[in-house]
């Protein structure tokens, strides 16, 4: 069974939620054993909801008994939900199941993201079996910027601005597809953004794209290739190009969600794999 959770709730369980985030098995993302974030920012994050109309806290019982909880926030503008925690210990299955029944009620019309670690099987089971899509199978990775480890610098790379976004959005476009941060989003948002792009003979051959998560933590949202998937070599320029870049900001993480093909070029730049990341997307009609 659903029900709100209130501030004092969830003081009350703040130690069985934590517990159940940091268990792959039981918990969604975005996880909190990456090596980044802390006990801190999970409660940090979800007491910011109690004090905002676009996100909501549920608790989930079964039996009687409180068996974790349930963050999401909404853009309604956008029609978008998306779970920020699904921290539930036993029967997943029916947590899922009053979720969605619960948020199709209030938000009709929208698409729900729900991104879980691929341990967490009873949850990425229940979505699959019952037909909703996976639009994302990637691998978690963290690199760690602290230390004296430096990486040769690629050529040929530019930073993005508005006069020359032209560049970049020839890239993007290519492969935004129903992607959230869409070159027109990133476009309005570009304050908030790095992106840099790699030319070969005057002509835009790839980019990479990130933002300021947190104090010194950066996520790399993606990496685009003019005609497809990025060769390998254009592949480590970018990341190298990011990396060298963060640094050079002060960044201490580095959070790179990497598709499997690449994550053996993501190593070798320096990052360690948190674990495999499954995306799934439900249309509430």
């Amino acid at each position: 069974m659903l029900t709100e959770c209130t501030k004092s709730d969830f003081e009350k369980y703040a130690d069985l939620a934590y517990g159940l985030a940091m268990d792959p098995s039981r918990s969604g993302y975005p996880t909190y054993r990456d090596g980044i974030k802390t006990r801190a920012m999970f409660e940090e994050r979800i007491l910011k909801a109690f004090g905002r109309d676009d996100e909501e806290v549920l608790l989930f019982a079964d039996g009687g008994e409180v068996r974790g909880l349930i963050h999401y926030f909404s853009i309604p503008d956008d029609r978008y939900l998306q779970t920020n925690a699904f921290c539930v210990n036993g029967a997943a299955n029916q947590a899922l199941s009053e979720f969605i029944s619960y948020v199709r009620g209030r938000f009709k019309g929208f698409d729900l993201y729900m991104g879980f670690p691929a341990e967490n099987r009873d949850a990425t089971e229940y979505l699959s079996g019952h037909g909703y899509e996976c639009i994302e199978d990637d691998y978690n990775n963290t690199a760690s910027l602290d230390g004296p480890v430096q990486m040769p610098e690629p050529d040929g790379i530019i930073k993005i601005g508005r006069d020359n976004y032209g560049s970049f959005r020839f890239l993007h476009d290519q492969v935004d597809g129903d992607m959230y941060w869409n070159s027109d989003r990133i476009y309005e948002d570009l304050d908030g953004w790095t992106v840099l792009v790699k030319e070969k003979d005057g002509k835009p051959e790839g980019a990479v794209y990130y933002k300021n998560a947190d104090d010194g933590w950066y996520e790399i949202f993606g990496i685009d290739a003019d005609g497809g998937e990025p060769h390998p070599d254009l592949f480590r320029d970018l990341l190298r190009a990011a990396l060298s870049d963060i640094r050079r900001r002060g960044g201490r993480f580095v959070t790179f969600f990497c598709e499997k093909e690449y994550e053996e070029y993501a190593q070798e730049c320096g990052f360690v794999c948190v674990g495999n990341y499954l995306c799934f997307k439900v249309r509430l009609d």
